[in-house]
């Protein structure tokens, strides 16, 4: 199974992309940039889902480092304060503006991720569920 690395100091998104997510990744939660860079080398990441806004070392402080580290990984950047213009143009960070029906952030990880995630292809099949669950 895939990992993924949550990065939010919000505990209730937190939980909200563990419950969306859990059934096709195994999920690492952190909750800032520095805890990220110290669980890359213990959890070996498929993907990464980062919040902008967070204490200690926010998410394009931790961009950076993770570059400087040389760790190229695809990263979705899920902020509710989401600005195109402060993204860096780099190939691997896709945006995703944050709302709690997690159309955009399923998007940006079909995007993200050249493959399917399981060999049943689980993520297009979770995505269909929720946008049945999620329409008005």
């Amino acid at each position: 199974m895939m990992k993924m690395l949550v990065v939010d100091d919000d505990l209730a998104w937190r939980s909200l992309f563990r419950m969306a997510f859990e059934e096709s990744f195994e999920v690492f939660e952190v909750v800032d940039g520095l805890d990220a860079l110290a669980a890359l080398e213990r959890v070996k990441p498929d993907i990464i889902l980062l919040d902008l806004r967070m204490p200690n070392l926010d998410g394009m402080g931790f961009l950076r480092q993770m570059k400087r580290r040389g760790w190229n990984l695809p990263v979705i950047v899920c902020s509710g304060t989401f600005n195109m213009d402060n993204l860096p143009a780099s190939p691997g960070v896709f945006p995703a503006q944050k709302s709690p029906d997690l159309r955009n952030v399923w998007r940006a990880l079909e995007a993200a991720l050249p493959r399917p995630v399981g060999a049943d292809s689980t993520l297009k099949s979770r995505r269909a569920v929720e946008q049945t669950v999620w329409r008005d």
